[in-house]
């Protein structure tokens, strides 16, 4: 009796650790730089952007896990305040400074923050999410870029 529930405790174990590296494809990888409009209001809805604020996307990254999903957006706008562009009631731009540091995406061209002096900052959202934020101030307004993320 004592080896069967061994033997049982030993098959269990494998069937959940095979199980637990078993990539079953929960989620989907997408990058482009002409991001559709689902892909644009996903980001506008994680990332706590008005729907009032007028932006042109250039680049839209997620990598998807299914459970802890991530995306890195970038756009234009041309607001002339950063409160004109996000939801004030979670994301306060009043607490952004300069020289805010994102990390850069060797591998994706248009996430181009490195040596850019961006105006921004951490954000914790609602649910365990998370954001970076750079803005870029232009003649038109601003390039702003966010990295999202579920934890």
């Amino acid at each position: 009796m004592k080896q069967l529930r061994s033997v049982a405790l030993l098959i269990t174990a494998l069937l959940i650790g095979v199980i637990g590296c078993w990539d079953f494809g929960f989620g989907v990888d997408e990058e482009t730089t002409m991001p559709t409009p689902s892909q644009v209001n996903r980001a506008r809805a994680e990332m706590y952007l008005k729907n009032t604020a007028n932006i042109t996307a250039l680049g839209y990254k997620l990598a998807g896990s299914g459970i802890d999903d991530a995306i890195w957006f970038k756009f234009q706008t041309d607001a002339t305040d950063l409160a004109q562009v996000f939801d004030t009631t979670v994301v306060d731009p009043t607490r952004f400074t300069e020289n805010a540091n994102l990390t850069t995406l060797k591998e994706v061209e248009w996430w181009d923050v490195k040596g850019k002096n961006l105006f921004g900052g951490q954000v914790a959202l609602p649910n365990a999410r998370f954001m970076a934020i750079g803005a870029e101030k232009t003649q038109d307004g601003y390039i702003i870029y966010i990295f999202w993320h579920a934890t």
